[in-house]
């Protein structure tokens, strides 16, 4: 990427106007082309549809279902209530699976390309999908260096790196005046998805030259953050600071 074309991209949750078809289903994809790896829709369901996605065998899919609405997932090895904040990978080839609104329901999906390395070094993660957890089971982390007291984070994709490919992904939580404050990772590239409740602000570009640009984010809001860029997420007081963040390495072992 252009070091000139440096600058975060942002969706707003008030511009989807969903077109529902005969199933009962809308969807459109978020920041079309703001990275040729990864691409993220956005889906609204209504009560009692059902969604039969096909067979994705080159790219990763990660389902985030931010709490708005419940659902249950079913596949060849498990049926998953969703009912608050979910995840659900779903198997590469030869596992079919469905969505089914119980309420209507808004939730997004996250599709990340696999290349014949992210193949290579998968084969000896060991994780084994289909793949669905809540947010209660996605374990704590902490970073004192860039999260200020007060902070909740836990990693939902993560610990050993390459297990669904470059992708990793957690969330963090705060309230009242705190937040996060990181400096820019070239090979990072970010995505944030704003979580129910959210009311905080987002400060994107380059501190050493007072470049930050600042945006409002708040429930169902998505934003992309090219690596380089430093980023700030932060609360004020009074006010909550609560999102998914998905990380792309662009760096691969050995390079």
């Amino acid at each position: 990427m252009n070091k000139k074309e440096l600058k975060a991209k942002i969706y707003y949750a008030d511009s989807f106007c969903p077109e529902i078809d005969l199933n009962g289903i809308a969807c459109e994809e978020m920041l079309p082309g703001s990275h040729e790896e990864v691409r993220a829709y956005r889906y609204h369901m209504k009560a009692g549809s059902c969604l039969k996605p096909d067979s994705d065998p080159e790219h990763t899919l990660l389902y985030i279902f931010s709490g708005e609405g419940e659902a249950v997932v079913k596949d060849e090895e498990s049926i998953h209530r969703v009912k608050g904040l979910c995840f659900y990978i779903p198997a590469y080839k030869n596992c079919a699976y469905q969505i089914q609104a119980m309420t209507d329901i808004d939730f997004i999906m996250v599709r990340s390309h696999m290349d014949s390395y992210d193949w290579e070094v998968m084969a000896d993660t060991g994780l084994k999908l289909p793949w669905f957890r809540t947010e209660a089971q996605c374990p704590r982390y902490e970073q004192d260096d860039c999260k200020s007291p007060g902070m909740q984070s836990r990693t939902v994709i993560g610990g050993q790196f390459d297990c669904v490919g470059r992708l990793t992904a957690g969330i963090c939580q705060g309230f009242d005046s705190c937040g996060t404050d990181e400096d820019g990772h070239p090979s990072v590239h970010q995505w944030n998805y704003s979580l129910p409740g959210s009311d905080y602000s987002l400060f994107v570009g380059k501190k050493e030259n007072d470049s930050m640009m600042r945006y409002n984010r708040k429930s169902g809001d998505w934003d992309f953050i090219p690596g380089g860029l430093d980023h700030q997420l932060y609360a004020a007081g009074g006010k909550m600071v609560y999102y998914v963040w998905v990380e792309l390495n662009t760096h691969k072992y050995g390079e």
